[in-house]
């Protein structure tokens, strides 16, 4: 074969040790037994068996399989790695490939099953000794009897890159970013554990790198720092054992702005090596050379988007846009304009979101046309087109699948079996994420939530109580938020009124307890301001909507006139569509339903979905207000299904049992829908969520039941116990009951 490019289209089948392979077709087959290669990987393996028994070199691997391009060390490691791995699929093994230091490659075919044997070098005794203490240097220890790294391709090694130091004057965020990606690099790879970033930079903070180890429950950590002067970059990398301290590799790394990503992936493989790791997944978001500059400045972007600071989203944007504008094919800049977009928005309230969710989606859009392999960029997609829709599950999904052992990865495939109603497995993913990330208030505040919402109120004080040891206020919410969620309104308001004024935490403090003392009938006065703007599903979210009329017409319409705007509008549209029911303008409600926006985030010909209970008991009777019995009888029909479905995975949340009692009072199904909303207040739910109505007896859904002797007797249930809680809370507070 020519040593131009290898063209795989153009190259012939050929046999190997037995193994058929086609490089057109990028297959290999033994006995009728195959498999596809990616296609660089096939590439490799022809170069190999075009040469075999001599060897490659390294150079001209990469000449004939990346046509000379410059590519770092660990492209083609991969690539060996993944061929070694193949080999070993098939029996008889059809192929070796044997690794000549410093040169390069050789691949040495079987013949019926025994392999060819290897050149084997001799060293005299004294060059032996002379070699080892230069390979000893080389990686910053000295060989010793016994290897402290274990055997090669063990478990995976549990391990935390701690925020690498600034030494710079100006960029604050570029060393913190630098020190991310070598994370993120490690946290693909399948011979890793890596805890998450959050934690990781929280934990490093105290400047103790066995403190550190010990909080993230790891037992290596990578801690370096990152110069820049100009165009010119050093980054100092170590890799410590944390149970004493010992450090195992340390390197120094100088190149320009433009070798960063070569710089990066370089400590990942050393530090790899060090634990005798190997790196086998390849790095989608940076498979193409990218723009010194214009990775400095999405770097820095990414730290102001990090810090969540609403003033910080514009000052984001600016980097971001000139990052793209250097370099406008960079898929990860895309994502964070579509991010730092979204946050600035939160500044501008809900019409202030409406009018920048297009750009932001067309960002998002743009980063998975240029990299469709992107995580980030699909869990982006998501949040934009709402988490909880069947769009917006796809793409959850598919971004938990390209980044599996992450604790991002974790937590986006729990929402996404979450919304699918499979909440069994949604927690167990919410607690892996946890742990993964332990410091992190993200992971934290999803798994405390939902052992709240699942009816184990002492789950989740449990966690609160060992994960904020040392934050007393923060560790008050956070009993506050679990005390609402189970129905214990007045300890949510005993501990809502005792956060200090001027604290983190005093405004969403007072926002809570407004809400509780407005819903207990202890002030005419319902909370100061509106919930920020939620996108996606609210339902966690401790603060209750208050309607005092249905929205007019014009109102209706302004509210659902797009698909941004209803998806903003969503939990006010439940609730006015509940409104809108009892002053019977079930036109209207269906007019929006048949209309291209949907109602409530129902679609014509679209199943129903575990998330939408309320609102499909909502649509179904606006369709049968406008005498479409049939079509509100599916929906009901695959609501009840929904239902049953969620019901035999085993846990649901206390709100599901609400929900749930909806869609069989619809049905006509009293007992099912009494038990379910007895069982819900025994679990702690008192039907308290953002979007339901004060009283059981205002539910539409539930306006069948008003009579039946047993939904009475539960009804009474719920007003004694609210009774109850106003008096604990009017006597909590010192307030005045009557």
């Amino acid at each position: 074969m020519s040593e131009t490019q290898i063209n795989l289209a153009e190259s012939p089948d050929f046999d190997l040790g037995g193994l058929h392979v086609s490089p057109a077709r990028r297959r290999v087959a033994i006995n009728g037994s195959g498999r596809e290669l990616e296609p660089r990987v096939a590439q490799v393996l022809v170069a190999l068996a075009s040469a075999r028994p001599e060897v490659v070199s390294r150079e001209r691997l990469i000449d004939r399989c990346w046509d000379g391009r410059i590519v770092g060390d660990d492209a083609l490691n991969r690539c060996i790695v993944a061929l070694r791995h193949l080999a070993k699929e098939f029996s008889p093994q059809p192929f070796e490939i044997e690794t000549v230091s410093r040169v390069g490659y050789r691949l040495i075919e079987s013949t019926n099953g025994e392999r060819l044997p290897r050149t084997r070098w001799r060293l005299p005794a004294s060059a032996f000794v002379l070699l080892l203490l230069v390979i000893a240097a080389g990686t910053g220890m000295w060989v010793t009897n016994r290897s402290p790294f274990g055997p090669a391709n063990k478990a995976p090694a549990s391990i935390a890159v701690l925020p690498f130091r600034n030494l710079s004057q100006g960029d604050p965020f570029f060393a913190e970013g630098i020190g991310e990606e070598i994370l993120a690099q490690l946290a693909r790879e399948p011979q890793f554990r890596v805890a998450g970033s959050t934690s990781s930079s929280q934990a490093g903070r105290s400047g103790d790198v066995r403190e550190a180890a010990r909080r993230l429950n790891v037992d290596y950590v990578v801690e370096g720092s990152v110069r820049r002067e100009g165009d010119q970059v050093r980054v100092n990398a170590d890799l410590l054992r944390a149970k004493d301290g010992v450090r195992l590799w340390s390197d120094t790394f100088d190149g320009k702005l433009d070798d960063v990503l070569r710089i990066q992936t370089a400590i990942g493989q050393s530090v790899a090596n060090g634990l005798r790791r190997s790196l086998t997944v390849s790095s989608p978001e940076f498979a193409r050379p990218v723009n010194g500059r214009a990775y400095a400045l999405y770097l820095n972007a990414r730290g102001l988007l990090r810090s969540s600071i609403p003033t910080g989203g514009q000052d984001a944007l600016t980097l971001l846009r000139e990052a793209i504008h250097i370099d406008p094919n960079f898929a990860p800049a895309w994502v964070s304009l579509g991010d730092a977009l979204e946050l600035d928005a939160r500044t501008k309230g809900d019409e202030g979101m409406i009018a920048i969710m297009p750009e932001a989606r067309r960002a998002v859009q743009h980063a998975l046309q240029l990299d469709p392999n992107l995580a980030e960029a699909h869990a982006a997609f998501a949040d934009l087109v709402g988490a909880d829709s069947a769009e917006g599950v796809r793409h959850l999904l598919r971004a938990a699948a390209l980044s599996p052992r992450t604790s991002e990865g974790i937590m986006w495939q729990g929402a996404a079996l979450h919304v699918s109603g499979d909440f069994a497995r949604a927690y167990a993913a919410f607690r892996r994420g946890h742990d993964l990330d332990p410091l992190s208030s993200g992971p934290m505040k999803t798994m405390v939530d939902n052992y709240a919402l699942s009816g184990d109120r002492g789950a989740a004080e449990a966690a609160i109580n060992t994960g904020f040891p040392n934050d007393p206020m923060l560790r008050n919410f956070a009993l506050a938020r679990v005390a609402w969620f189970s129905g214990d309104f007045s300890d949510a308001a005993r501990r809502l009124s005792a956060a200090p004024e001027g604290s983190r935490w005093a405004s969403s403090s007072k926002l809570g307890l407004q809400n509780v003392l407005f819903m207990m009938n202890l002030s005419k006065e319902p909370p100061s301001r509106p919930p920020l703007p939620v996108i996606g599903t609210g339902r966690t979210t401790p603060v209750r909507l208050w309607m005092k009329a249905a929205p007019s017409p014009a109102e209706w319409q302004r509210r659902n006139r797009s698909s941004e705007a209803e998806l903003v509008y969503r939990d006010q549209n439940v609730l006015g569509a509940k409104l809108m029911l009892r002053e019977g303008r079930a036109k209207e409600l269906v007019a929006t339903y048949d209309s291209p926006t949907g109602l409530l985030g129902m679609h014509r010909g679209e199943k129903v979905g575990t998330c939408y209970l309320q609102n499909a008991a909502v649509l179904a009777l606006a369709l049968r207000g406008m005498r479409r019995n049939d079509e509100a009888n599916e929906i009901l029909r695959q609501a009840d299904a929904a239902v049953r479905a969620a019901y035999r995975q085993g846990v649901v949340p206390t709100w599901f049992d609400d929900d749930a009692a909806g869609i069989w009072a619809l049905q006509g199904k009293r007992d099912a829908a009494t038990e379910a909303l007895d069982r819900a207040l025994l679990r702690g739910s008192a039907h308290a969520t953002r979007t339901d109505l004060p009283r059981l007896t205002d539910e539409p859904a539930l306006a069948s039941l008003r009579g039946y002797p047993r939904f009475e007797a539960v009804e009474a249930k719920y007003r004694a116990h609210y009774a109850r809680e106003r008096l604990e809370t009017a006597q909590a507070l010192h307030l005045r009951s009557s």
